[in-house]
C-alpha cells in the first residue's frame, strides 16, 4: 500500500517487512528511510512512529551537524590509521582532521523504530567505501557511531 504524506511525500507500507519506506529531499539531496514496524497494522503505533519520525526530519540540520561532529570525534584517528595503512610507498600522509571528517561525511539513508534512529552515511572512501553510521534515541542524543559495510 502507497500514501501520500505531505511532508514526507509518497511512502510504501510494506507489511512481510513490517516497514514503512520513502524518499525525502534532505538539503536538496534524494535521501532513502526507512521506519520499522513491529505490527504494521497497529495504526496507533504506525501513526506514533511516523509523527515522530518527521519531528526528526524537521529538525535534521541540527542533528545532521551534531552527527557528524559525534562521528568525527569518534571515528578521525581511525580514518587515519586506515589512510596510513593505504600509502603507496614515497606517498606523503595527509592526516584528517575532524572538521575534514565531516565534511567528507556524505548522508545516504535514515533508519527509524521504536528503539530510536541509525542514520548511514558514505565515508568517502576514508574506511575504503563502508559506511559510517550513527544512532541514538531523539530522546537521549546520539549515543554511538561506528564504521559498518
Amino acid at each position: 500500500m502507497k500514501i501520500t504524506d505531505e511532508i514526507l511525500g509518497e511512502i510504501s507500507f510494506d507489511e512481510s517487512l513490517g516497514s514503512i519506506e520513502g524518499e525525502i529531499q534532505i538539503n536538496g539531496e534524494n535521501v532513502d528511510f526507512g521506519i520499522s514496524v513491529d505490527d504494521i497494522n497497529d495504526k496507533e503505533t504506525v501513526e506514533k512512529l511516523i509523527s515522530e519520525f518527521k519531528k526528526f526530519v524537521s529538525e535534521f540540520d541540527k542533528w545532521d551537524k551534531e552527527m557528524r561532529a559525534f562521528a568525527a570525534e569518534a571515528l578521525t584517528d581511525d580514518a587515519n590509521d586506515w589512510l596510513q595503512d593505504s600509502l603507496e610507498d614515497g606517498e606523503e600522509f595527509v592526516e584528517i582532521t575532524e572538521e575534514k571528517f565531516a565534511e567528507r561525511m556524505v548522508l545516504n539513508s535514515i533508519g527509524f523504530d521504536e528503539n530510536g534512529f541509525e542514520v548511514f552515511y558514505d565515508d568517502d572512501d576514508m574506511f575504503w567505501g563502508h559506511s559510517i553510521l550513527v544512532d541514538g534515541t531523539p530522546e537521549n542524543g546520539i549515543e554511538q557511531a561506528y564504521i559498518a559495510g
